[in-house]
């Protein structure tokens, strides 16, 4: 009996210490939105991709402070982000919109970018790329382009362009196949992750050689958060030195052939 009342004392103590810490921690609200595969929204809008995976890893590797996730949109995320909804941002780049925030940004650890694709014909070489003035252009919603100057505005954008506004690179690629848009822009990573599930339909497209813009991905972080930047670098750096950078990354598309694989 009193094996099992010592036991019993014991678990207690364990457990009053764990949700104590756990009660210590400070919540961080990671904000993010649908950018496959970073962010990935299922039909109940349930997230999913690298971000929350990085969240998980984050909250693994230190117990100051816990990340939880907050789901705004792509339009949306500065309004969001006035009104404190969340304290950090990740896989962006201050050039997006974030110029005249109360923000400041990691240093870069994840890299990528975005390509054109149009579908193929014999007339058509690398050339076609060259000007898109007299071209339909399908792109998402809020998302910054460097073909516009990273002007997001929906009225700039159908001013000086033939755009077509939609909510997700699929349905892009799959108006560019149908020859309901001459254009599309798409981030690279998804293009490979598309084409290694419809392999068939890569014949059908003309990728670019050159890039829209090429990522430098940093995480934005309100400069009167809990969290300083400081931390979150020194976050970065052991997740790094720890291989779980590159480990999220690689199961997210193959990192010897870089073809997507999710």
């Amino acid at each position: 009996m009193k094996r099992i009342d010592f036991l019993l004392v014991l678990f207690l103590i364990i457990t009053i210490f764990f949700y104590s810490n756990n009660l210590i921690a400070e919540v961080i609200k990671v904000g993010g939105y649908h950018f496959p595969p970073f962010v990935e929204l299922d039909r109940d809008n349930k997230a999913s991709g690298i971000t929350k995976q990085l969240i998980h890893e984050m909250n693994q590797i230190q117990d100051k402070y816990t990340f939880v996730f907050f789901l705004t949109s792509p339009t949306r995320r500065y309004f969001d982000f006035d009104q404190k909804k969340f304290d950090l941002i990740m896989f962006e780049d201050i050039r997006w919109g974030w110029q005249n925030k109360d923000i400041a940004a990691s240093k870069v650890f994840f890299k990528g970018g975005e390509v054109y694709i149009t579908k193929a014909d014999p007339k058509k070489d690398q050339s076609y790329f060259d000007h898109f003035q007299d071209k339909s252009i399908a792109i998402i919603k809020g998302y910054h382009y460097r073909f516009a100057n990273f002007n997001s505005d929906e009225t700039y954008l159908k001013d000086h362009f033939r755009v077509q506004f939609s909510s997700h690179h699929k349905g892009n690629i799959l108006k560019v196949l149908f020859g309901r848009a001459d254009i599309s822009v798409v981030t690279l990573v998804y293009l490979k992750h598309f084409l290694f599930h419809h392999p068939e339909k890569k014949k059908r497209l003309l990728i670019s050689e050159k890039f829209d813009q090429k990522y430098n991905h940093t995480i934005l972080v309100r400069k009167k958060a809990s969290i300083t930047m400081k931390e979150i670098n020194t976050l970065l750096t052991q997740m790094d030195h720890a291989g779980i950078i590159s480990r999220i990354a690689c199961g997210n598309y193959d990192c010897k052939t870089n073809e997507g694989r999710k």
